[in-house]
């Protein structure tokens, strides 16, 4: 595989929410008088998050409530926390929303720039690909990664959110890449994955969390070893259109 550019994902592979969702859960199961192990909190988030997964890309930018009432549900069933879940969700979405919707909430990951920049030495175009709102354009000037990318594609700002393979067509027009020469880093495997691979992009899986073992696609748990993963990559047949 001859690679020219080298597209990432947002939430949940170059940043992440300060605090974090685990920290939000655990403080909404201590004010229902819960002090969750941390441990099988992890392991409930990660069987939600894998559970969930096809339905969120299915809502589609839409009202999320019934996806994070079920959510909820699965973390407190999988707890075993007897607690009515409408008022837990209530609660939780209501911090969860306070929480994501200020800037200074995103930090980066450690491993984020130094990998970008890796990219860069390397001679590969950079681009950002995410469903988002105009706050991951002042999240990029808040963290100095626009300076990173060579294309910068904002659900948005062109009206088409992933999976639809059009947002990463929009990506590699910017970027003057073909798509069987061109890898996305994502973190869900039906919003992300499902949508570059149908875009003919190679799809790797950002699986930070170990939510997504056996999903079918190429994974990391990070991207410390980001000049790793692209020598595995080139070593790969070029990805045609449809993926796992």
């Amino acid at each position: 595989m001859e690679l020219e550019a080298v597209l990432f994902d947002a939430g949940g592979v170059l940043w992440d929410l300060d605090p974090p969702v685990e920290e939000l859960f655990a403080r909404a199961l201590g004010r229902h008088g819960t002090v969750p192990d941390r441990g099988r909190l992890m392991a409930a988030l990660a069987k939600a998050e894998r559970l969930m997964d096809g339905e969120f890309a299915r809502i589609g930018g839409g009202d999320e409530g019934d996806y994070w009432r079920e959510y909820d549900g699965i973390v407190l069933d999988d707890l075993g926390v007897d607690i009515d879940v409408e008022a837990f969700a209530a609660g939780l979405g209501r911090e969860f929303r306070a929480v994501v919707t200020r800037m200074e909430s995103w930090v980066a990951y450690p491993d984020a720039a130094p990998a970008l920049e890796a990219v860069r030495r390397m001679g590969l175009r950079t681009g950002l690909v995410s469903n988002a709102t105009e706050l991951a354009r002042r999240v990029l000037m808040n963290l100095d990664m626009e300076r990173h990318f060579d294309a910068v594609v904002i659900s948005d700002e062109v009206g088409v959110r992933k999976p639809d393979p059009a947002i990463f067509r929009i990506a590699l027009e910017m970027l003057d890449a073909e798509p069987g020469r061109s890898v996305f880093l994502g973190d869900r495997p039906a919003t992300d994955m499902a949508g570059a691979a149908r875009a003919g992009v190679l799809p790797v899986l950002v699986d930070r969390r170990g939510a997504f073992d056996g999903s079918g696609y190429e994974r990391v748990d990070g991207l410390s070893d980001i000049e790793g993963l692209v020598e595995r990559l080139r070593s790969l047949p070029a990805p045609a259109a449809g993926g796992p």
